[in-house]
């Protein structure tokens, strides 16, 4: 009997999210819980110990940044870079720039957090490129 009133119960939620009018309502409620961690058409701000970047994501290989360094100097241009979707949540980016400086960025953009990687010329360093590594902190903004 017991076995029967289980089976009864759980045919019962099947059966709720199974008709045409529940199914709307069943799949809103799985998804309203779901987060937009994409980054490609948005802007965001990384802040670093150093400086800070404000960056638009126009396009999966072109973004605008702005940076303004710890004594509020400012420079900002247009770059094309490599994409690559990791997860929902983590994305990576490379770029050279105009200077000739290496930059590798991966964006977590649900624990808002960011990792980059600067190479530049070093004439003292080995294969004469010098490197950085910089944690930061990751917002969108509007």
């Amino acid at each position: 009997m017991k076995k029967i009133g289980t089976l009864l119960i759980l045919s019962g939620l099947f059966a709720s999210c199974g008709n045409n009018q529940q199914q709307e309502k069943c799949t809103t409620t799985e998804t309203a819980d779901a987060k937009d961690y994409a980054l490609i058409g948005k802007k965001g701000i990384s802040t670093f110990p150093d400086m800070k970047a404000e960056i638009s994501y126009a396009s999966d290989s072109t973004m605008h940044w702005k940076t303004t360094n710890s004594k509020g100097e400012i420079t900002e241009g247009d770059e094309k870079f490599s994409y690559e979707k990791l997860t929902d949540h983590l994305h990576f980016l490379n770029w050279v720039e105009e200077n000739g400086y290496v930059i590798s960025v991966v964006i977590n953009t649900k624990d808002k957090k960011v990792n980059a990687f600067v190479t530049y010329a070093d004439e003292k360093a080995r294969g004469k490129r010098g490197s950085i590594a910089r944690e930061g902190k990751f917002e969108f903004i509007k």
